[in-house]
């Protein structure tokens, strides 16, 4: 099978060759054409000169004299022209240089000389033609063996260059080519060098790239998903197995207070399995959602009328900023979902004195939903994943929390079926700052 290089390299040189033959072809005849244009020129412009030499030398000795016929007799020898010299009736006179032909023209074919209008003789030019026909050839020739030589230095040029193109242009193809057959089999470091230049292949490369990096990030997010799902399990049924064992040695006393701590792992369970549910829902776009026109400010109202008080007991101030009705299309108890889970991650992550505020604002289309706390804030590494299940950017942060990591994932799954989007913006040490767009439903107008 032959290469890529090989098959543009063949490619390109046909289509140099073709060009080159063509050029070579037309030059060629072009050539022979004009040449002849050139012949026929010359020998209209000798038998122009005879008959100028003859009238004027008709008119200075009125007749054919030995002057007039001396001048013919050299022009003949320096043209290498045969001519025959004829009076009025077409009687010949004389023939001036060598025998070209023993036959004359037509009498009709014959060139007139005349004077003042009135016919005084005729000529008959015959063309020695094989000085002229061997100099034609030899123009030719050497023109030929020009072209020639001119096409085969151009083929030679051509085929080099032709191979080093189609080889730097086939480099990157065929370095995609051989990295994707190192992906297929497991390996996902592999990358592939940009080449110079910003073009479709530079393009095709950087993509390849990131894709690669992107299946090598899912390899390392999934790998992390599965550890993380086995630690949530494992905790609670843990815990569960030992309380059983514990009960059935007779350790473990089954009081309402024993069996309340194994009902609240077992609620933890479920908690798990539903969160896990819903972000399967989400991931498919699956979601119930129902649709029906709702005011966004004062769903957020409620949310935090609902929670002021938890906010108190820690100790941090919480203020909404309602600046106008926000009136979507979407499901109540999602949008509150959402609102309440981003609060509650607020809650979590401020100290003491810190303050949290959730505004929400009508910008043209689109209404804006911010939360901005003063909290711990989010690192730079740790942003770009906060919406992986399970990611918490603080391994060692206990469950109570740092809950089971799939609320944000859920989030983004709730905002995206209601045709919105969802940015965090967060600097460690000074807050984060949670903002929702979704589009304004056409009966905002109305209400």
């Amino acid at each position: 099978m032959k290469s890529i290089w090989m098959r543009l390299a063949l490619a390109l040189m046909a289509v140099s060759a073709s060009g080159i033959l063509i050029s070579t072809i037309l030059s060629i005849k072009e050539m022979n054409y004009h040449f002849s244009l050139y012949v026929s020129d010359v020998n209209q412009q000798h038998q122009q000169d005879l008959l100028d030499i003859l009238q004027s030398e008709y008119q200075r000795g009125q007749g054919w004299n030995d002057r007039t016929q001396l001048k013919l007799e050299s022009a003949s020898r320096v043209l290498g022209l045969q001519i025959a010299l004829f009076d009025n009736e077409r009687k010949l006179i004389r023939t001036f240089g060598k025998t070209v032909s023993s036959a004359f023209t037509s009498k009709e074919d014959m060139i007139p000389i005349r004077e003042q209008g009135i016919t005084v003789g005729y000529i008959d030019i015959q063309y020695d033609n094989s000085n002229a026909m061997s100099l034609e050839e030899h123009f030719q020739i050497a023109h030929t063996n020009a072209m020639q030589w001119t096409m085969i230095a151009l083929l030679l040029l051509v085929c080099i260059a032709s191979i080093f193109i189609a080889k730097r242009i086939a480099k990157p193809i065929v370095n995609i080519s051989d990295a994707a057959q190192t992906v297929s089999k497991g390996d996902l470091s592999v990358r592939v060098a940009l080449p110079q230049g910003k073009d479709e292949l530079s393009g095709l490369v950087q993509s390849f790239n990131n894709l690669v990096e992107n299946l090598q990030r899912q390899e390392e997010l999934r790998k992390r998903l599965t550890s993380d799902i086995a630690h949530e399990l494992r905790t609670p049924l843990n815990t569960l197995l030992a309380q059983t064992e514990g009960m059935l040695d007779g350790i473990w006393e089954a009081s309402p207070e024993h069996l309340e701590a194994t009902r609240s792992e077992v609620l933890r369970l479920i908690r798990i399995v539903n969160d896990l549910d819903q972000v399967i829902q989400a991931e498919a776009g699956a979601l119930n959602i129902s649709q029906e026109v709702i005011n966004l400010s004062q769903v957020v109202e409620n949310i935090v009328g609902s929670m002021t008080a938890a906010f108190q007991l820690q100790g941090i101030h919480i203020t909404s900023q309602l600046k106008t009705a926000g009136w979507i299309t979407g499901d109540k108890q999602r949008i509150a979902q959402v609102v309440s889970n981003l609060i509650t991650n607020s809650l979590k992550h401020s100290k003491k004195g810190g303050k949290v505020i959730v505004s929400v604002e009508k910008k043209g289309e689109i209404i804006e939903v911010k939360v901005i706390d003063s909290g711990t804030g989010i690192s730079s590494d740790d942003l770009p994943f906060v919406f992986e299940r399970f990611y918490r950017g603080d391994r060692s942060r206990n469950r109570e929390k740092g809950g089971t990591g799939l609320g944000l994932t859920i989030v983004k799954g709730i905002v995206e079926a209601h045709q919105g989007n969802i940015t965090i913006e967060s600097e460690v040490g000074k807050g984060t700052t949670v903002t929702l767009r979704f589009p304004v439903t056409e009966s905002s107008s109305q209400n």
